[in-house]
């Protein structure tokens, strides 16, 4: 955010993304009475290195639902058989996939969400929510969070920089307690 204030002539002073949601009169099944965490389970299909395995997925639903989160399934057409897999392997709630407004409308109903770097992670820095960001390929230094989450890596030595698969598939080596340990950590704070 600096770099890009700068290229423009300004100082960064933290200001914050402006991103307003429109009501699409959807309602969604969702248990606002506990912290609703939305996991973004796909990342375009560019740099498909920075993909998550879909068996991490269901560990990860499945341990934070037993945590007490109520637990959501995001993402675009292209994750729509993934997201239907991990519903039913996990439990986690799964509403289909969504033009941009609406699904802007469903990730304002999460107080967290999970994702790589995708559109889903601009959205939530925009919308002001908890993020807990995946990186592997990217420079971590590239993010801003404001303060409001964490960028989680695999514990795996790779040099898969801008690589669009990663030979080594690293994402596995970032494993699903890792996930729950910052959510956890988030909410004591």
């Amino acid at each position: 955010m600096q770099e890009i204030f700068e290229i423009c002539g300004y100082e960064f002073n933290k200001e914050e993304y402006v991103l307003e949601v429109e009501s699409s009169g959807l309602t969604w099944d969702i248990n606002s009475s506990k912290k609703v965490i939305g996991l973004n389970t796909g990342c375009g299909g560019r740099w498909t290195s920075r993909l998550w395995p879909t068996g991490h997925w269901i560990k990860l639903a499945q341990d934070l639902l037993s945590n007490g989160y109520e637990v959501i399934l995001l993402g675009g057409e292209q994750e729509d058989g993934k997201n239907k897999f991990i519903q039913k392997e996990s439990g986690a709630k799964y509403f289909g996939y969504y033009p941009l407004k609406i699904f802007i409308e469903l990730l304002n109903q999460c107080d967290t969400i999970v994702t790589a770097v995708t559109m889903a992670m601009h959205l939530a820095v925009g919308l002001k929510k908890n993020l807990i960001l995946f990186n592997n390929i990217f420079n971590r230094h590239e993010f801003y969070l404001y303060g409001r989450g964490e960028i989680l890596e695999p514990d795996f030595d790779c040099d898969c920089y801008f690589t669009p698969v990663c030979p080594n598939n690293c994402m596995q080596y970032l494993k699903p307690e890792t996930i729950v340990n910052a959510i956890t950590k988030l909410y004591r704070a």
